[in-house]
């Protein structure tokens, strides 16, 4: 049953991909869109099933581990000022619009401090797909972007952190969050200072003749492992492994087996499997329940990201298209943010409709991003 629902699945990726194609639009849109066709809204012939979340899981997993091979260390190091900056922005004027417009509403603060958590979130493995998909993965652009959307999920979490010690205590626990704060600076700290003395060491021991592909994915997983133990999501960790495991310090030949192998697993299997599935979520009931509020969040989430995020990236000297251009790219949503809305709901810090209304606004910033972003990348080459 598994294997049927994985093939209904690709086959439908593969034939809408290449209508997409046709049409010059990414891939990555038409894969959400076979998602929506063969999964539980259409035709229900793939279900939401475990196995199909754990391989969801998965193209994450190696998306990231893409993305960080596929960028230059030293170019994000460089953009990593206007990151911080940017990532700032980015989050805290979703945060605080997505939290007054709920309060506005009449939701209650635990679920509007929620709402806004989820609005303040950017899906790094989505921004990565469509850098790759317009092929801008190493402009100016990017590299702010990465850059920021890391660091912006890691105050993202951090505020989760902030309403789940409200929720449990009834108050901010300062040296809980003082303490994940000091674990993500030090994780940090530790892959860059690995990166720059022990890597071509690395190479001499482990890659030299050795079965590279299989290391690259066990130093993944480990990244990914440590980041879950210190209370970050694995694609933090899968991203920093990609940037640790550099073209110039790996044996000739073997980091473009690498790339393309794993390139393979991301964008021609895994990727488009957990793409598919993020259509699984939606839900439009809601837009009949609280229509006016749907539409508002949603609207507040996409201009909140590209005024947070773009006009913090123009005071960084970034001009008015680039600035646009990181706003726009800001503004992709998914796994993390569903994530988050998936444990509030457990929790019962939010209702159905609310997870629901997070899902459609996460779905609708996406799309914004996929169609805003192509213009933009024409620009960014023709230049």
């Amino acid at each position: 049953m598994l294997f049927q629902q994985i093939l209904i699945l690709l086959a439908c990726v593969w034939l809408v991909g290449r209508i997409f194609d046709k049409l010059k639009w990414p891939p990555l849109f038409g894969e959400i869109l076979a998602g929506i066709i063969v999964g539980p809204m259409i035709l229900g012939m793939v279900e939401d099933t475990e196995a199909i979340r754990v391989l969801a899981e998965f193209g994450i997993f190696f998306l990231m581990l893409h993305a960080g091979l596929e960028m230059n260390p030293k170019q994000l190091y460089k953009a990593s000022h206007r990151s911080v900056v940017v990532a700032a922005g980015g989050v805290m004027i979703p945060f605080l619009s997505g939290w007054w417009v709920s309060r506005a509403f009449g939701y209650e603060l635990f679920e509007s401090l929620f709402i806004g958590v989820g609005l303040s979130i950017t899906a790094i493995a989505v921004t990565a797909r469509l850098f790759k998909d317009y092929n801008i993965t190493n402009s100016n652009i990017a590299h702010v972007t990465m850059g920021a959307a890391v660091i912006d999920d890691i105050l993202g979490l951090l505020l989760f952190s902030i309403v789940l010690n409200i929720v449990d205590f009834g108050m901010i626990d300062i040296t809980q969050i003082s303490i994940l704060t000091a674990k993500i600076v030090l994780f940090f700290l530790f892959v860059l200072f690995l990166g720059q003395k022990c890597s071509g060491k690395l190479n001499k021991i482990i890659f030299k003749g050795n079965k590279g592909f299989t290391f690259t994915i066990i130093i993944g997983l480990l990244f990914g492992v440590i980041a879950e133990l210190i209370g970050l999501h694995v694609i933090i960790g899968a991203f920093l492994a990609g940037l640790f495991i550099r073209e110039e310090v790996i044996e000739p030949g073997l980091y473009e087996k690498i790339e393309d192998r794993i390139y393979g697993l991301s964008y021609s299997f895994l990727g488009p499997i957990f793409f598919a599935s993020l259509a699984f979520h939606l839900d439009f009931s809601a837009l009949k329940t609280a229509a006016l509020f749907t539409i508002a969040i949603t609207l507040v989430a996409i201009i909140g990201k590209i005024l947070g995020a773009g006009i913090c990236a123009f005071k960084c000297k970034m001009t008015k298209i680039e600035s646009l251009g990181v706003g726009l790219a800001m503004n992709s949503r998914g796994a993390v943010e569903l994530i988050i809305a998936s444990i509030g709901l457990q929790k019962g810090i939010i209702s159905s409709e609310i997870f629901s209304i997070l899902v459609i606004m996460a779905f609708a910033t996406t799309l914004v991003s996929i169609i805003g972003l192509k213009p933009i990348s024409n620009y960014v080459k023709s230049k």
